[in-house]
């Protein structure tokens, strides 16, 4: 009973939003003229790298516990530490942010997922 209560409650929804701004920033600041990195290689990247944590954020909420959601939540901190690190070098402090809720989003379906089981570590 617990458990299908888990899988319906929306845990991973501020990875997904946070994502979701992370892309819209760095979408902005391809496109618009003398943002710095106006069509650049590395603002290219940002924005894929933010649009595939909102997708594994989408499948982490949609998976049962088990190895590929710890998989995936592993590679969405792998993802938004190195978007973040690619933000600070573009000097894009609102991305930096955007990350920041990403990172309160996994922390809080981490510890969402173990309040849930009372057994086990990283449901």
């Amino acid at each position: 009973m617990a458990h299908s209560r888990s899988a319906s409650r929306p845990r991973s929804i501020l990875i997904v939003l946070g994502a979701l701004v992370g892309a819209a920033i760095a979408i902005w600041n391809f496109v618009t003229p003398l943002t710095g990195v106006t069509g650049t290689f590395g603002a290219g990247l940002v924005i894929a790298s933010s649009v595939l944590i909102a997708l594994a954020g989408i499948v982490i909420q949609l998976t049962e516990p088990g190895a590929i959601r710890t998989i995936l939540r592993v590679l969405v901190a792998l993802g938004l530490l190195g978007t973040a690190a690619a933000a600070y070098f573009l000097h894009e402090w609102w991305l930096i942010a955007a990350m920041g809720v990403v990172l309160i989003g996994l922390i809080y379906d981490i510890a969402s997922s173990r309040g849930a089981r009372s057994k086990g570590a990283y449901a």
